[in-house]
């Protein structure tokens, strides 16, 4: 205690400011976490509430934790915000699958409660696990600790998006081969892409929730392309970017759909198929780094090993 207490007074240069500064922050900390463990127990064990999240909205949890986020994001960033930054995040929440329009603000209030709240709690692990921390390993420690509270859920956040891409990237393929069958075979565009929906909710719910989205949109009265290109804005693959245009061309100029998703698809393969060689290829490029840093050095002791230490031997 009395370290830490040193350490916020050289921050100060004063030791009364810092003696006075330590007091406050001890304050602020202990009556956060009154007022938090009161909310929380509150709203776990009041009855009333609890019945009326049940009924209102079943399906959310942690009901406080989600408002907290809401607000603490719309006051402190969201007013803030540039549109174009706001939007391109908006974007990004979109690719990774959250559509409530209370996402970007739980999004940033997480990002905030990280950056102030890990440091704090770092702060106090280390003032009782480890008294006798150095001054400027301990400002390091919450330098770097405050950085991942703050860049943390950006990374998720990308990691969460590349994994769905994926996903939706995988099922693509089939997707595209039903609507070819189901186009040939007579029936309509819309009516291909309700009977591809249902049948894709099956086997992969990420691509089957899409297009139930897209048929929802178009039976709300928005344009089919308009429909589409939401469906590339939600998504971010850019195979279905690709088919969004060929499809709009075709609507445009009059052509046969089915033809164009046939050709479209041809034109898939061939791309993935060039993709699957050029990953081939860098195989080879990619193998040298472990080659170089694990097999040759072993090698070379195998095979240099003796006739050094026979040398050696020779010399001495």
């Amino acid at each position: 205690m009395q370290h830490y207490m040193f350490f916020i007074r050289t921050i100060f240069n004063d030791p009364n400011t810092g003696s006075w500064a330590f007091i406050i922050l001890l304050s602020v900390a202990t009556f956060t976490l009154v007022i938090a463990a009161y909310l929380l127990i509150f709203g776990i064990y009041n009855p009333v509430k609890s019945r009326l999240s049940a009924i209102s909205s079943p399906t959310q949890k942690s009901r406080f934790f989600r408002n907290s986020t809401n607000h603490l994001g719309n006051y402190f960033v969201i007013r803030e915000r540039a549109g174009e930054k706001l939007n391109a995040d908006r974007k990004r929440l979109f690719e990774a699958g959250y559509y409530s329009k209370n996402s970007i603000s739980t999004y940033y209030g997480i990002r905030i409660i990280l950056t102030l709240t890990l440091p704090i709690l770092l702060f106090f692990i280390l003032l009782f696990l480890a008294p006798n921390t150095d001054q400027n390993t301990l400002l390091i420690y919450l330098i770097v600790i405050m950085t991942f509270g703050y860049i943390g859920p950006s990374f998720i956040l990308d990691k969460q998006i590349s994994k769905r891409r994926l996903i939706i990237r995988n099922a693509f393929p089939d997707v595209l081969d039903q609507l070819i069958v189901c186009t040939e075979a007579g029936l309509g565009l819309d009516a291909a892409l309700q009977r591809v929906a249902r049948d894709t909710l099956i086997s992969n719910e990420v691509m089957g929730y899409e297009l139930n989205q897209v048929n929802a949109e178009m039976r709300s009265g928005i344009d089919r392309e308009q429909a589409l290109k939401n469906l590339v804005t939600r998504t971010g693959v850019e195979e279905i970017r690709g088919l969004t245009i060929a499809l709009a061309q075709s609507m445009r100029f009059g052509t046969s759909i089915g033809q164009t998703l046939r050709v479209y698809s041809d034109d898939l393969r061939d791309k993935r198929m060039q993709n699957a060689e050029e990953a081939a290829a860098k195989l080879s490029v990619t193998m040298l780094i472990p080659l170089l840093l694990c097999f040759f050095p072993v090698i070379f002791i195998v095979i240099l090993g003796p006739a050094i230490i026979s040398g050696m031997n020779a010399f001495n």
